[in-house]
């Protein structure tokens, strides 16, 4: 396996599991979970981690069944579509809110959720901000979809 494969390889894995577990964590300072699950209630809760990681799901199915040999392009297609669209997430719940604002609900939401993290950037108003574990997984969703990009273009 190319070095480059190799890395998007372990770099979605830790994708899935970032994506998929982050809220169920408390590490005061960074993630508190139990705020999250207090804000969106349980069954929303759990709804949210059940479809969050269906789509990284799929990304390290494929990492497994074809960590040998040559991808199929529907893989290396897949994993680009995935990543462009994490990365786009990202930048719709955050950066938008963040830069253009958000209605009061969002900026309630975000506050009663992520209360007591740590932020490095500036506030904004009143607007939501990525705290400094968001920060962490937007550079990692950026660093995968480069690596998508070059493992799909360099075919």
């Amino acid at each position: 396996m190319h070095p480059i494969e190799l890395a998007l390889s372990v770099l979605l894995c830790l994708q899935f599991l970032v994506v998929t577990l982050h809220d169920w964590l408390n590490i005061p300072g960074y993630t508190h979970g139990r705020q999250v699950q207090a804000t969106v209630g349980r069954r929303k809760f759990l709804l949210a981690t059940g479809i969050n990681s269906i789509f990284p799901g799929i990304a390290v199915a494929f990492v497994f069944l074809y960590r040998t040999g040559p991808k199929p392009a529907y893989v290396t297609t897949y994993w680009l579509l995935y990543c462009a669209v994490t990365v786009a997430s990202a930048i719709a719940m955050w950066y938008i809110p963040y830069f253009v604002g958000a209605s009061q609900t969002i900026k309630d939401e975000y506050t009663a959720m992520y209360a007591g993290t740590r932020h490095l950037l500036p506030a904004r108003g009143d607007n939501p901000r990525p705290n400094l574990l968001h920060l962490g997984f937007h550079a990692l969703f950026l660093t995968t979809l480069t690596l998508a990009c070059f493992v799909r273009f360099s075919r």
